[in-house]
């Protein structure tokens, strides 16, 4: 792999716009201008797709400063805590010192599969206890300021084109609640009857407004399509039928194992990976890329397969430190050498979800309606 510079503190871009290595960002630069230019392409493009990771929860915080989201270290770190935690690394022979609770957990399935284990067994479901309780850190009482401000500043799009698609591997509700605080509706493949159920053809609905007024109904602003790529806190299979539950006995998520390529490829999860991977093969498509770590490769290579094939496809990929990320992962590389050859479409952005929302331009005006649905909440609030 090429060798780039490392992180730098103030947020840096690379496209072939800025040569071949990182500029810096300063105020009222030419690269905070270019920066500012792909943004608002990507923003306007057409079909707008965006995948958001962990990256995108990073900033959120207890009072006592204490990050919520948890990394895969965090998750490590809190299976240890199981009292069974040091006999079951005996007992799947799993290698000393070495901490991938991917890994770790992919040992333990394959120990239970082959052996039976029932101390392997209870521990998995432990595990898997402690890690969706790590997830559901959304409160009602949680501030989610960036994440509204992201859905304000790109899901606010003219009612002419397509919804946004707003794509995430994260299992928590931060984006579900900033919608609902913002006054967004969200299409996220569930009914709206009662109880609510997953049904994929619900991607194709849309919300319109009729009154006699009219001669015909008219798109309601503000709406997005959110898919959970790796399932939700609030899904539960219940039979065949997939129901939303705010405190399901067992969510359905894909958790963190070495088989998550396969297990991407099965309902309802196949339904989120054929959206994807639609989306990215559209025309004229701006990709916005968040806070993800590119090691999930039934997500990388669709991607990578699209930037191939799509010559329409523009992308920008945001992380804060994008520049340790690419010398070490090889599909992020890949696109490194994309822009050193002089690809314009694409460009990386090293910076945190929360600083790349303030930067994001305001390209539709604000609405009265919204104006007053943020007057009635802060009166509420108070």
């Amino acid at each position: 792999m090429s060798q780039q510079p490392s992180i730098a503190n103030s947020p840096r871009l690379w496209s072939a716009k800025t040569g071949s290595a990182w500029a810096e960002i300063t105020p009222n630069s030419d690269v905070s201008a270019t920066r500012q230019k792909l943004i608002s392409d990507i923003l306007l493009s057409p079909n707008l797709v965006v995948l958001c990771g962990l990256g995108s929860c990073l900033y959120l915080k207890t009072a006592d400063g204490t990050r919520l989201a948890a990394t895969m270290a965090d998750l490590w770190a809190e299976v240890r805590k199981d009292s069974d935690f040091d006999s079951v690394l005996t007992r799947v022979h799993f290698p000393n010192g070495e901490e991938n609770i991917e890994r770790f957990l992919s040992q333990c399935q394959l120990a239970v599969a082959l052996s039976s284990d029932p101390i392997v067994k209870a521990f998995i479901e432990r595990a898997e206890t402690a890690i969706v309780s790590r997830c559901r850190f959304v409160t009602p009482d949680l501030p989610l300021e960036r994440h509204e401000i992201f859905l304000r500043k790109a899901a606010r799009r003219s009612t002419r084109l397509p919804r946004m698609r707003l794509f995430t591997t994260n299992y928590d509700l931060a984006f579900e609640s900033a919608a609902s605080r913002t006054g967004f509706i969200v299409v996220d493949g569930f009914s709206h009857s009662s109880p609510s159920a997953f049904d994929g053809v619900t991607f194709n609905y849309d919300f319109v407004r009729r009154d006699d007024e009219r001669e015909g109904p008219e798109y309601i602003p503000n709406v997005f399509h959110l898919y959970k790529i790796h399932g939700s806190v609030d899904w539960e299979l219940q039979g065949d039928r997939i129901l939303r539950s705010d405190i399901p006995l067992r969510p359905l998520i894909i958790y963190p194992r070495n088989s998550k390529f396969e297990s991407s490829y099965n309902p309802p999860f196949l339904e989120m990976m054929s959206r994807l991977q639609l989306a990215l093969r559209q025309p004229n498509t701006g990709l916005m890329i968040i806070g993800c770590g590119f090691n999930d490769d039934h997500i990388t290579q669709p991607i990578l397969a699209a930037l191939r094939s799509n010559v329409a496809l523009k992308a920008i990929v945001v992380s804060p430190k994008l520049g340790e990320e690419v010398l070490q992962n090889t599909s992020l590389n890949t696109i490194s050498q994309l822009i050193r050859n002089g690809d314009e479409r694409l460009a990386l952005l090293e910076t945190s979800f929360e600083d790349l929302v303030l930067c994001m331009p305001d390209l539709v005006a604000v609405t009265e309606e919204e104006e007053h649905r943020r007057r009635v909440s802060e009166v509420r609030h108070k």
